[in-house]
């Protein structure tokens, strides 16, 4: 996910980035419309990501999925890896701590239409900023949380009707 002023805490890479080389791969193979390399190559960067110790890889290879999706005929298969490769990222991510993490997962399940995701990862954000002692960290997560709700989620009295 791109980085964005709205962030909570400064992301630190300690991540192993060998998923990104695949990911090089990967578009490079989209470029030639080399579909098998491509999907070969995604799935090397899949492996890799869930071989390093934190959620951002994770994040990559979903969105990167996504891409595939543009390869007739894969749309349905790379949507469904996305999701769960996301949902193993928010997992780590919430295992971890990481409120970046889990604010991607969010804006990543928004993206593809997951709403009952985008608030699942809102109660998780919520929760993880509870646990924090600053209190200005859970005011940001609470606005965080409604720029989320606003942008991926429908409003309460449009459901009524």
């Amino acid at each position: 996910m791109n980085a964005s002023a709205d962030r909570i805490i400064p992301m630190v890479s300690t991540v192993d980035g060998s998923w990104t080389q695949h990911l090089q791969r990967m578009d490079e193979a989209l470029g030639e419309g080399n579909a098998s390399g491509a999907v070969r190559a995604w799935r090397h960067a899949y492996a890799a990501a869930l071989g390093s110790p934190g959620w951002v890889g994770l994040v990559e290879v979903a969105a990167a999925s996504l891409r595939i999706g543009a390869i007739p005929g894969f749309a349905r298969a790379s949507e469904a890896r996305a999701r769960e490769t996301y949902w193993t990222a928010l997992f780590r991510a919430r295992q971890q701590g990481s409120l970046n993490g889990v604010l991607d997962a969010a804006e990543a399940f928004g993206a593809i239409g997951d709403r009952s995701m985008v608030e699942q990862c809102i109660r998780i954000a919520e929760s993880l900023a509870a646990l924090n002692a600053d209190s200005g960290t859970a005011e940001r997560v609470r606005d965080l949380a409604a720029r989320l709700a606003q942008r991926y989620l429908p409003e309460r009295e449009s459901e009524a009707v």
